[in-house]
């Protein structure tokens, strides 16, 4: 489905991914997480959308990568999941050769690629108008530029990404996605509620003061309909098909520490592993982490399935990839609060990777669409 000149080449993701692994571990005793992101820059891991044609592979790659991560930091795997959701979005939305939004895709592709760069996004227009707490930047058309203003107030990789990418209403009617470098004066960053419980992920409010972006580096979406442009509705498919990927991740971690607590543990005479409730209960675990998992993938299936003007099939794709989110999510909470019911105080041990998890997994229910976001969303469908 992926019109793109930029062609697939092999990559070695499983030595790569394992020797990013390996440093994120690393990084994540002394936090210092910029040298982590330095490091993967030198790898193919960030430019898979880049590198891969194929949808369904492309997604199986990313969400590999960021389930890797997500065993050892949820925060960081959740901020590479912004900048590959929006890549992997636009690299292989159907643009038509003729039109001008082809060739700017193209150039910014390239650009990445070559240049390694990383790229951050806010989520300034919601996909659907119900969807609670619809705000919005505005950008104004002057000349060869869009002169944009406002804030946005949660964006990943502040002050590590290269270009900010956003969506942003204009003026004079419509929306359209902007991309402009993040080293401007124009662009401020200030600190969220989230401190130290997200610390990795480099997540801050930004304030565009006035940014001025050329027409060169801005797409425009067309809207016929209450509901946004079939690109945005697309590219929120691909970030609810990706983000429940470090929650994942963290779970399975989880899961593996309680096996080998299990193995050690001594309970009138036997092993903890040895006993039927202990099994059932760690049985329980598996299943739900290996069905999220499924509808994970079957997003992914459903993404490759997308045809430009099908409304019927972008609902599909858009639904399974909601559905995989919030069960994904939600397991994956409700499985490390269960693992700490076995291993009691162990599991909170401070310095703990149990006890770290257990502060971030919770995030995975709020990342958008919330829970009251998909709820109004499905109460609408019956």
């Amino acid at each position: 489905m992926n019109n793109s000149v930029l062609g697939s080449r092999p990559i070695q993701e499983k030595g790569e991914l394992e020797h990013a692994y390996e440093k994120l571990l690393e990084v994540e005793q002394s936090k210092t997480h910029q040298q982590f992101y330095a490091f993967l820059r030198t790898t193919g891991l960030p430019y898979i959308p880049c590198l891969e044609d194929d949808v369904e592979t492309m997604h199986q790659k990313c969400f590999e990568t960021l389930h890797k991560f997500g065993e050892v930091s949820i925060p960081v795997s959740v901020a590479l999941s912004m900048h590959y959701y929006v890549l992997a979005s636009i690299a292989t939305y159907p643009f038509k050769k003729t039109s001008p939004q082809y060739w700017k895709r193209e150039i910014l592709l390239n650009k990445i690629k070559k240049e390694r760069l990383f790229i951050a996004n806010t989520g300034s227009v919601r996909t659907y108008d119900n969807v609670l707490g619809n705000k919005a930047l505005i950008a104004m058309k002057e000349k060869d530029n869009y002169i944009v203003y406002g804030e946005a107030p949660f964006m990943s990789l502040a002050g590590i990404a290269d270009y900010l990418v956003f969506t942003a209403e204009l003026s004079d009617g419509g929306k359209a996605v902007f991309f402009a470098a993040s080293d401007n004066a124009q662009i401020e960053f200030t600190n969220t509620a989230f401190d130290d419980t997200m610390q990795g992920s480099f997540t801050k409010s930004v304030k565009f003061k006035n940014l001025r972006v050329p027409v060169s580096n801005v797409i425009k979406l067309d809207s016929h309909t209450k509901e946004q442009s079939e690109l945005l509705i697309y590219q929120r498919s691909w970030f609810q098909a990706l983000v429940s990927a470090p929650y994942l991740g963290a779970a399975q971690r989880v899961i593996k520490d309680v096996r080998d607590f299990g193995k050690g543990k001594i309970k009138k005479g036997k092993k903890l592993s040895e006993s039927e409730y202990f099994l059932d209960r760690l049985g329980e675990l598996t299943l739900k982490y290996k069905g999220a998992k499924q509808l994970c993938m079957q997003a992914g299936h459903s993404l490759s399935k997308f045809k430009q003007g099908d409304k019927a099939l972008l609902e599909m794709l858009f639904e399974a990839s909601v559905l995989s989110k919030y069960f994904a999510t939600h397991y994956a909470e409700e499985i490390v609060t269960k693992a700490r019911h076995l291993m009691g105080t162990q599991f909170l041990s401070p310095c703990s990777m149990t006890n770290k998890i257990y502060k971030e997994i919770v995030f995975g229910a709020l990342q958008p669409m919330t829970d009251i976001d998909i709820k109004a969303y499905f109460s609408q469908k019956i």
